[in-house]
């Protein structure tokens, strides 16, 4: 290093970007669902949601949409990103569409889904959302190729 900093090019130079081929998340993590695929796995569920309803009820579909935007995307977003951190390791993507189908049917819990006189549109709505949702964001997901094969 010379005397003066402000001549040091190594040190002082501007910083350059590292490769887009080092994955960043952790060595046993296969499938990572980054920001704008949660944000349209979302926004998919959310539509189906509100499609399933508009079926049932065509004058009440834009108040479904506007009245579910709120509860669908913070519970969604939250839901969705928990499940996508716990299904990391799984290669198959199958498997994560199938984990956001139980998952919504798990969600359906506290609206009666799980009993036999529950609301039976309602509750299959929210799961059959999260599954379509999770399968429309199947090409924004990130895979790790080369840890396959070094385990």
């Amino acid at each position: 290093m010379s005397q003066e900093p402000w001549t040091d090019q190594d040190e002082y130079s501007l910083a350059e970007r590292s490769p887009s081929t080092v994955w960043r998340y952790g060595p046993k993590d296969r499938v990572v669902l980054g920001g704008k695929g949660l944000a349209m796995g979302i926004a998919v569920a959310h539509l189906t949601f509100c499609a399933i309803w508009g079926i049932q009820a065509p004058g009440w579909a834009i108040i479904f949409f506007v009245y579910s935007l709120l509860p669908v995307w913070a519970i969604g977003a939250a839901v969705g990103s928990l499940l996508g951190l716990v299904l990391r390791r799984v290669r198959n993507q199958w498997l994560h569409v199938a984990a956001f189908l139980a998952g919504g049917l798990l969600m359906r819990a506290p609206f009666g889904g799980l009993s036999a006189t529950g609301p039976l549109l309602f509750s299959s709505s929210i799961a059959l959302a999260a599954g379509i949702g999770r399968l429309a964001a199947w090409k924004l997901v990130r895979t790790n190729d080369a840890g396959a094969l070094t385990e």
